[in-house]
């Protein structure tokens, strides 16, 4: 069976998906799993190993999403009992429109050095929400500039990994890519405001965790908030930075200390300590199932297993080999030499797109790209660390229902997948696209 037919079927799925609990009111859980089994019988896959790939998958996301997502969900509840979330609110009330404007796409650049876009939305959700952002244009704002400076900016794992197959200076793809995320970032922006109403429903009414009498520091409560957001996104940021080849951390148990603080499970434990043991006042059932614990769990439990089983799917088509198989045939295109950084991006959105994760599609569209670079004009100093930022761009352009962010936001949005793919995945093309214009600019003008 070739790669094309089983691209179709994996189209056929991710619709099945979208219209089923659109039209149909499916439950997603179910949509996706009927999805991903339907997509391995007609890509010729035996049924034994559709269970063993799923599983796989699953748990490798819930493994390392899964426990991020719950961390985010945690600290988020003991904000809101604490007074955090509400202190917040109140004050970012005073704040002019055009600042209130700035929070999310400012979240959203700082952000986008960690380790992954995904966790670091789960983890600022509680900041996001307390920044009068508990409503789908601001959600939508934070996925599509985090998007935007994860596939532009280093230290992100996906530049990381372009910046070094293709033997670019750092220098120079830092150079570009800061206006390149800017330029995502505005573009995002611009495109939520024209996709989401401004009027939106009233954010929910935070559930108390702790005695209302109790509540006598808010405001001690807030800056803890804050304090914890930026110490989770820093650790994100700090194992980005340990991956790198050279060892920046050194080798031995020190460097294994550091990047294990940035790992899914000691985000949690760390992430969740801090703030319940700093912003007080404590609930003596808290940790119990009628307390924060019980309902920050019960918040997000039906989120952990989508993205589970968004892992699952994602699993079942890499080892299909289908991604590579039809970017493969984009290697032969040569595109005008003034309009070359095509071939690199569209290496890289076809990876994304078809099985999920940016950092396998920029490791595999770099490495396809490594020696077409003398070829096509692209190896000089300019144009390695453009072609590297091409591949970021294009490995973060049109997320899927594979993608663990693509349900982040669609649960932010309180959309479904139809509304997800109709507003974030459409976000991100536009993103893309506009972001290999620029580029192609910066080639003519500095190649």
């Amino acid at each position: 069976m070739t790669s094309l037919y089983q691209a179709a079927f994996l189209l056929i799925a991710i619709l099945f998906v979208a219209v089923a609990c659109w039209r149909g009111r499916l439950h997603p859980l179910i949509a996706v799993v009927l999805g991903a089994v339907g997509f391995g019988l007609a890509a010729g896959m035996a049924t034994s190993q559709i269970g063993k790939s799923f599983g796989i998958g699953f748990s490798q996301s819930i493994q390392s999403l899964g426990l991020v997502v719950l961390a985010g969900a945690l600290i988020g509840e003991i904000a809101d009992g604490a007074g955090a979330t509400s202190w917040l609110n109140a004050k970012t009330a005073l704040l002019s429109r055009r600042a209130v404007a700035l929070l999310m796409p400012a979240l959203g650049l700082l952000g986008g050095i960690a380790s992954s876009p995904a966790a670091a939305y789960a983890l600022l959700g509680p900041l996001r929400r307390a920044l009068r952002g508990d409503s789908p244009r601001p959600a939508l704002i934070l996925g599509l500039s985090l998007s935007a400076a994860h596939g532009a900016l280093l230290p992100a794992p996906v530049m990381i990994a372009a910046v070094t197959i293709l033997g670019a200076s750092w220098w120079a793809a830092l150079g570009f890519g800061i206006p390149l995320a800017l330029l995502g970032i505005a573009i995002g922006t611009g495109f939520a405001r024209l996709a989401v109403p401004r009027v939106a429903a009233p954010p929910e009414a935070p559930e108390e965790v702790a005695d209302p009498g109790l509540l006598h520091r808010p405001k001690r409560a807030a800056q803890v908030l804050l304090l914890v957001s930026a110490v989770v996104v820093t650790l994100l940021a700090i194992q980005s930075l340990g991956d790198i080849a050279s060892e920046p951390f050194g080798g031995g148990p020190n460097r294994e200390f550091i990047l294990g603080l940035g790992r899914p499970l000691m985000l949690l434990v760390v992430g969740v300590g801090l703030m319940a043991l700093l912003a007080r006042p404590w609930q003596r059932d808290g940790l119990s199932e009628d307390g924060w614990a019980g309902r920050g769990i019960s918040r997000v439990a039906t989120l952990i297993l989508l993205i589970g089983m968004a892992g699952g799917l994602q699993k079942l088509i890499q080892d299909t080999g289908l991604p590579e198989m039809n970017a493969e045939r984009l290697t032969a295109w040569v595109p005008a030499q003034a309009l070359m950084l095509a071939l690199p991006f569209a290496l890289a959105a076809v990876m994304k797109t078809l099985q999920g994760s940016s950092l396998v599609a920029a490791i595999t569209a770099a490495g396809m790209m490594a020696p077409l670079l003398v070829p096509v004009g692209l190896d000089g100093a300019s144009g390695r660390a453009l072609a590297a930022l091409a591949v970021g761009a294009g490995s973060m352009t049109a997320p899927l229902i594979t993608d663990g962010l693509f349900w982040l936001v669609g649960s932010a949005m309180g959309a479904g997948p139809a509304g997800t793919l109709a507003r974030f995945s459409l976000g991100t093309v536009i993103q893309g696209l506009a972001s290999l214009g620029l580029l192609i600019l910066l080639h003519v003008v500095f190649t």
